[in-house]
């Protein structure tokens, strides 16, 4: 990505044109926001783009590890706002929202002080088991030679996996099912219909939103009440939720429990089925890589599912992944709503303007990481970027807590199946972007599935990849 054509402070976008390009945003937001780093720099704004508002609130782009620093070190001033649409007041699409990622102040620390024992070191090593399990099961299902959807594949390991980590293994089926109306709910939510046409009348895709939400948040009460009702006390995440106390020794109210449980369950299946499936692509088009990375496997598993004690012995996998993640971070922008009247760079910010940070364009400037395009995980031997220059999972006091949780699942799953299989993208294959909760492939991710031979060939894809992925031509 070259540098900025200018510095300067250029004046918001206004009108049609601010109009135009939010809804270019919401649609692609990767050219729009090369776009405006490309004309105005590090910090662009957008004047008012909801033509109903009585009053302009600026929307602002910010870029950089400074602004990020700015703007993720400050919650009480830039406070979150969760990642889709609020609902209508009481409603259950409201509740089931409510989670960590959109609650703020006291009530954010103190969900956080009951949320963060899921997290804990022996309590992820715990849920290694699972994984393993369940990857096992995917890879017994594959067969040599045919062609698969591998962006099909992980999402449905990850939402097994998140499944069986929140809700136990006592009715996998029942998790399984309440699993896919969360993953269905989400992607509602999230849509430009919804985003851009909150009508909630019969027949519009608001109102099927709303009514979807119900049906959730009925499943999601029933397991409850299944815990509390028959005492169990199990290891799985809701279960200990059910039974944890904070501090002072308050509970969650039922409230906060169905909010908590439907956002970590977004969080623990939508990035980590897209890291798993952008590293493979990327795997894919790297045979020398690929070779050396399944020489460390074999050197250390032979062959196995590693071991919670053997993760720390695959130095390149864990380089792999880092690069995966930050060549194509999952979470590619996010947002805070201004609280209070603050100053970011050359704009003045009223309460309620909107500030956009970007994961994909910091890893992406040149300046932190030089040749940012090319997947080179050898860059992180000499590379120690500051917290707020690498920001796959957040940054700041609002970290996201499922960082151990997802690196265990990525390096124990990839692991499994590179030494199992050899993944090569079907030829001719276009690979193009789809921005929604994740960065995912638009057409899905086919792949053919060999036997692990090692005879790694590169077939190089059609599609707007090139536009985020050196990819070389040969």
């Amino acid at each position: 990505m070259s540098t900025p054509l200018r510095q300067d402070h250029a004046p918001p976008l206004r009108g049609l044109k601010a109009l135009t390009t939010a809804f270019q945003f919401m649609s692609d937001p990767i050219p729009v926001m090369r776009s405006m780093y490309q004309e105005r720099g590090l910090i662009s704004a957008f004047g008012k783009v909801n033509p109903l508002s009585r009053h302009e609130r600026l929307v602002v782009m910010a870029i950089g590890p400074e602004y990020n620093r700015q703007i993720l070190s400050a919650p009480d001033i830039f406070r979150a706002g969760g990642i889709v649409v609020q609902g209508p007041q009481g409603s259950a699409h409201q509740r089931i929202r409510f989670g960590l990622i959109s609650m703020n102040a006291e009530q954010h620390r103190q969900q956080r002080q009951l949320v963060m024992p899921l997290f804990h070191k022996k309590r992820v090593e715990g849920y290694g088991d699972a994984i393993v399990e369940l990857t096992a099961q995917m890879l017994d299902s594959w067969r040599e030679g045919e062609q698969r959807d591998i962006w099909c594949d992980m999402q449905a390991l990850a939402l097994r996996v998140a499944s069986m980590v929140l809700f136990g293994g006592s009715d996998t089926e029942e998790a399984y099912q309440i699993g896919q109306m969360m993953k269905e709910w989400l992607s509602m939510g999230c849509s430009l219909r919804v985003q851009f046409f909150q009508v909630n009348a019969p027949g519009t895709p608001y109102r099927r939103l709303l009514d979807h939400a119900e049906q959730v948040e009925a499943r999601v009460r029933a397991m409850i009440e299944h815990r509390r009702r028959d005492g169990i006390d199990g290891r799985d995440m809701l279960s200990i939720l059910v039974h944890a106390r904070d501090t002072n020794g308050t509970a969650m109210t039922e409230d906060e429990l169905i909010g908590q449980v439907n956002v970590l369950f977004g969080a623990a299946h939508e990035t980590n089925a897209s890291a798993l499936t952008w590293t493979l692509l990327l795997l894919s088009q790297h045979p020398r890589i690929m070779a050396e990375l399944l020489d460390e496997l074999e050197r250390w598993l032979h062959g196995d599912a590693p071991r919670i004690d053997q993760l720390h012995h695959l130095a390149l996998l864990e380089r792999v992944i880092k690069e995966s993640l930050r060549l194509i971070p999952p979470v590619v922008w996010s947002t805070r709503i201004v609280d209070q009247p603050v100053t970011l760079g050359p704009y003045h910010l009223a309460k309620g303007s909107k500030v956009i940070y970007s994961q994909y364009m910091t890893h992406h400037l040149p300046e932190l990481y030089p040749n940012p395009e090319r997947f080179d995980p050898d860059r992180w031997l000499s590379t120690e970027p500051s917290p707020y220059a690498y920001l796959p999972f957040g940054g700041g006091p609002r970290m996201c807590i499922g960082y151990a949780f997802s690196m265990t699942m990525l390096r124990i799953t990839l692991a499994m199946i590179l030494q199992r299989y050899r993944l090569s993208l079907v030829p001719g294959a276009r690979i193009d972007r789809k921005y929604a909760v994740t960065l995912s492939p638009k057409y899905g991710m086919p792949m053919m599935v060999h036997k692990q031979d090692r005879q790694f060939t590169k077939e190089i894809p059609r599609g707007n990849i090139h536009e985020m992925v050196d990819l070389g031509t040969h």
